[in-house]
């Protein structure tokens, strides 16, 4: 694949052009990943008390623990001041789906799903982390990852 990368001083705000002539897997991907820059989130680092701009798409999942907010990237946690609906509200698009009552899994970072003999589902996380598909999700997630796939 062909990059190009301009620097245009007088512009007004910047942009990304994808062009392609076949929608590829490799296409695919790229166009799910720039999708998830819809927005970013301030997240608050616990123990350290350090901050930082969080971009949706780097988040692994998110889950509520003792009524506090938590994003989960591959090596660290941030606080964050969102509930799960209103992070839905906003950031649903970029590959978010609800897996469990307390819990939102960022669908682009699954690297395997594997069906439990119990009707759950597990998921197999980017980082090796495994997270369980409730079964009473299980319909509305398939639902979810159907759609995704489509308007890819």
């Amino acid at each position: 694949m062909k990059i190009n990368v301009y620097h245009e001083p007088g512009l007004e705000e910047n942009h990304v052009d994808l062009h392609y002539n076949v929608l590829d897997e490799e296409t695919t991907a790229i166009k799910q990943y720039l999708s998830t820059f819809g927005g970013v989130i301030a997240g608050r680092d616990e123990e350290t008390e350090r901050e930082r701009m969080l971009i949706p798409g780097e988040i692994l999942y998110i889950e509520v623990v003792e009524r506090k907010t938590y994003a989960y990237l591959k090596d660290s946690v941030w606080r964050i001041s969102y509930g799960l609906q209103q992070f839905m509200d906003e950031f649903g698009c970029a590959g978010f789906a609800r897996n469990n009552k307390s819990m939102l899994v960022n669908v682009y970072h699954i690297q395997e799903l594997k069906a439990q003999v119990n009707m759950r589902v597990n998921i197999l996380m980017d980082n090796g982390e495994l997270i369980v598909l409730n079964r009473s999700y299980k319909n509305e997630f398939y639902k979810y990852l159907e759609k995704r796939v489509a308007e890819s």
